[in-house]
């Protein structure tokens, strides 16, 4: 790629102040580093660098072809590697643009329906670019579209899932007529050699039983077997709807809205401050037998300066106390709040701050379930927990001491 020269002068300019780079410069610095990632990938993946002689060659070279990467500094040209027998597939190349082409097409559609403004015109360019045609973003979509279905409804047969991690957002999205908030529901399944993926992403009216009942009811239809605990926030119909769909898994409110749950009960800065060092002491203890007596040490601290907030706190506090079932110190610190989920909550609203308001379902479903993917594939290479017993042991123990 030719990089233009630019002459800027002199006058006007800050003294100590260095100029940005000009975007081919940006741009050019970007396809070096992806096509030497490409190469490196490629070398590791024939088990030998060019023209080097080795035993653990596992295919050859066979050219070369032209593909072009959309990033937010413009399009690139990459010449990606080939082998003879045509398996060598680019991770990198599919994890970076699974993500962009949803975001790219969501942006093309608003600006197709009428619903956008010059700002997200020039935001489709820039991502671009070029302009967008409809009948290239109609093609484009039925393919994307087509892979992130298949993904939604993926089997999970002969894959045993003891841990679920359950959260909900929502996101302005144009349906029935009018601009309205919709929940977006969000699985992650911890699998029991310790790996965790996104399960799916669905969107319902609002955060209801029904709406949680219809993601378990799909769940169990694709094969979800063996969840043996799970963790979310309080909602009612989302923990009725779970004991009915997984009647042997173990419920934990998350520590963190239950914080902010009870942090709302009172108005004085000293007692937030006595109330959160209070419950950070309770869910510190080593075993729940000591939990069970902080929590009981904390109550009666506030039995007669905030009756209703202690009659709160032993009414809810033990719902937040289920991660002593498990066995594992690393499982009890990671399952212990939604955390987890949280992160991928403020990567959709990262994106989503650029389009505000979705077209339509279609338009949001494609971007997060993109999203719910590029995360999962990501994961892959760490392993989440590292879990030395069999994960039923633990629900054993606890119905033995119930």
């Amino acid at each position: 790629m030719t990089v233009r020269s630019q002459a800027t002068p002199n006058r006007g300019r800050k003294q100590g102040v260095a100029p940005e780079p000009p975007e081919d410069v940006l741009r050019t610095m970007l396809q070096s580093l992806i096509q030497e990632t490409l190469e490196r990938e490629f070398s590791q993946f024939v088990g030998a660098a060019p023209h080097e002689r080795s035993a653990a060659r596992r295919g050859w070279r066979n050219g070369s072809r032209e593909r072009t990467l959309l990033t937010r500094v413009g399009p690139l040209t990459l010449k990606v590697p080939r082998d003879r027998a045509g398996e060598f597939q680019p991770t990198l190349f599919a994890r970076y643009q699974r993500s962009e082409q949803a975001l790219v097409l969501t942006l093309a559609e608003m600006y197709l329906q009428g619903v956008s403004t010059r700002k997200v015109s020039a935001v489709v360019e820039q991502l671009c670019g070029s302009t967008i045609s409809a009948s290239t973003v109609s093609a484009c979509t039925k393919r994307l579209d087509a892979n992130l279905a298949a993904w939604r409804s993926r089997r999970l047969d002969g894959t045993t899932y003891p841990y679920l991690i359950l959260d909900a957002h929502h996101e302005r999205i144009r349906r029935e007529g009018q601009v309205l908030s919709t929940a977006a529901l969000w699985v992650i399944g911890v699998r029991a050699d310790g790996y965790r993926e996104h399960l799916g992403v669905w969107l319902g009216a609002s955060e209801s039983a029904a709406s949680w009942g219809a993601v378990f009811r799909d769940l169990v239809q694709r094969g979800l077997t063996g969840v043996i605990f799970a963790v979310s926030d309080e909602h009612e119909g989302l923990v009725r709807e779970l004991r009915r769909y997984f009647p042997d898994a173990v419920h934990q409110r998350c520590q963190v809205h239950y914080l902010r749950n009870a942090l709302s009960k009172v108005t004085s800065p000293a007692l937030e401050t006595e109330l959160l060092t209070g419950l950070r002491n309770v869910w510190a203890a080593p075993t729940r037998a000591e939990a069970d007596t902080r929590a009981r040490r904390l109550i009666e601290t506030f039995a007669t300066r905030a009756l209703k907030l202690a009659e709160w706190l032993e009414a809810t506090i033990g719902e937040t106390l289920a991660f002593y079932v498990l066995p594992e110190p690393e499982a009890r610190r990671r399952l212990r709040t939604t955390n987890a989920i949280e992160h991928d909550h403020a990567e959709v609203r990262r994106r989503t701050r650029v389009i505000r308001i979705f077209p339509n379902e279609d338009s949001f479903l494609r971007l997060a379930t993109a999203l719910a993917v590029e995360r999962s594939d990501h994961w892959a290479a760490r392993r989440y927990l590292i879990i030395q017993q069999p994960p039923q042991a633990a629900v054993k123990r606890l119905k033995r001491t119930a």
